[in-house]
Order: C-alpha cells, then structure tokens, then sequence
C-alpha cells in the first residue's frame, strides 16, 4: 500500500502539475498551461501519466477497500490478506506502469538541458539528506534503520533505530513561520530563546534523500539509472530541481 500510494502520488506530482510547465513552458497561457493542454499537445504521454497514478490508487483499493483513508493498515499488521485474485491484477498492471516510467525518464534527461540554469541553482543549499534504509544499505520507504548523510556525501550518522526518533529529531519554532522546523539533535541543538539555530541539523528527506543515502536500489535496471543520476552533480545531488528526477 505504501509503494502504491508513492505511484499515484509522484504520477500526480509530475504528470498532472508539473509536466505541463516543464513540457509546455512556463511561459505558455496559464489557462493551457496544465493536464488539458498536455493532453492537446501529447495525448499519449498525457494518458501514460493518468493511467500511472490509476494504477497506484488501484493498488490501494484493491489491498485496503477504497482509495481515500482505507482502514485495512491496523497496529500489527492488516485487517485482511491480499486476496489471490486482486494480486493477479495488480501483477496484470506492472508491465503498463513501468512502460510509462522509462518512456518518460529521458524525456526529463533532456529538461536538464533545456533548464539547466534552474536545474542547477533551484533550491540548492548545503544540508544533510535522512532516510530510511535496509540492513544492505537499500533504498527503503517503509522498514530499516535511519541514515543521516551531508551535503559532501559523507555519513553523518548511520544504522540509527527509528524507535529513538524524539532522542534524534527536535522541533524548534522560527520566527517566519507557525511551522515547527525538525533539525537533527547533534548537529542543530543550539537554543536561543524562544527558537533555534538549524544551520547544521537541517535536513530534507522524501524521494532526492533516499536516492542521496542508499548504497543501491537493488535492481540492475534501477541501479544504472543511480548511477547516471548521481554523475550530473558530483557526489550529493542538492538541487532541489532533482527531486522530480528523483
């Protein structure tokens, strides 16, 4: 349910807001600038998107009853197996799903080069990447141990138990915003007042930090596309511009 709540979700992210300013220009009308006029200029490519993200909200409903707040994931585990039927049809699905993901993987290779200035100046700052990982160094969503790694890819801390996150995690108040900003403890636990100094405990986590503190996915076909991935920047890819990449 986790994997496929990550498809519709990134489907969403990139097919439905993102690919119509990246694909039509971000200086295209704003009343065609979106799913409709990407539909208008390549139906296909429009379709693959809204076909991937039914896909992912597919796999919801078959394992949990219904796409929006299924209640089948309960403490311990799930209120009720697969059935045989509905793994047959989310397997039936696969071969389409992936399709779509590597027609559209060079496609965003060449925005790279058509952005490259905002490819390499968005959103990049020096922080440090947190994720999830198995006991192999796997790229994991769900289970495993926490790995922290810096903007130089060095590892900052490593095969930390996600149990102990409030010992690891803090939350300090900033005078910008109502949000509460986390921050790794060792690295940013400088109060002063009413808030705290984050320069060294920031971090981002989600799709780029996973990518940024794996060793490997774990398939050859994921691996290789790793490996191009991190060759653009050397080392730690910062920009945020890549978490579409990602």
């Amino acid at each position: 349910m986790n994997l496929g709540q990550i498809v519709q979700s990134y489907a969403l992210s990139f097919f439905h807001l993102s690919a119509p300013d990246f694909l039509l220009g971000m200086d295209r009308e704003p009343a065609n600038r979106n799913l409709f006029g990407l539909i208008a200029a390549d139906a296909e490519l429009a379709r693959g998107g809204i076909r991937l993200r039914q896909f992912g909200q597919e796999i919801i409903e078959l394992l949990g009853g219904k796409k929006i707040h299924p209640s089948w994931a309960v403490p311990g585990g799930v209120s009720n197996p697969l059935t045989s039927e509905n793994r047959i049809h989310i397997q039936q699905g696969i071969p389409e799903a992936k399709a779509t993901i590597i027609s559209v993987i060079p496609l965003f290779k060449t925005l790279l080069r058509t952005y490259e200035k905002e490819a390499k100046t968005f959103g990049n700052f020096p922080t440090l990447f947190m994720g999830l990982l198995s006991p192999e160094g796997l790229w994991e969503t769900y289970d495993g141990h926490i790995r922290f790694v810096d903007s130089a890819s060095n590892i900052v801390a490593d095969k930390l138990d996600a149990a102990n996150y409030h010992e690891l995690i803090g939350e300090a108040v900033q005078p910008d915003s109502y949000l509460k900003s986390p921050y790794y403890r060792p690295l940013g636990d400088t109060n002063t007042g009413d808030s705290c100094r984050l320069d060294s405990g920031m971090y981002l986590v989600g799709p780029l930090a996973r990518l940024n503190i794996c060793s490997s996915i774990g398939t050859n076909l994921a691996d290789k596309e790793l490996k191009e991935f991190r060759s653009y920047p050397k080392g730690t890819v910062q920009s945020s511009f890549f978490y579409y990449y990602a």
